[in-house]
């Protein structure tokens, strides 16, 4: 399988601003991608109910 350039890039290097979960950011440094993490955290709200969903997620 050959790959087909992105005429979107023009052939330029690739780099990823990854907001949140730094296994995505991880997966692409493997992949020699050059990737900024932002460490991101949902603001703190009032809702309790939904502050223990999102606390389940990560």
């Amino acid at each position: 399988m050959t790959e087909t350039p992105n005429p979107l890039l023009n052939d330029k290097p690739l780099c990823v601003v990854n907001i949140g979960i730094e296994l995505f950011a991880d997966t692409l440094r493997q992949q020699s991608v050059d990737v900024v993490q932002v460490q991101w955290t949902p603001p703190a709200s009032q809702d309790e109910d939904l502050m223990s969903l999102l606390d389940s997620l990560i």
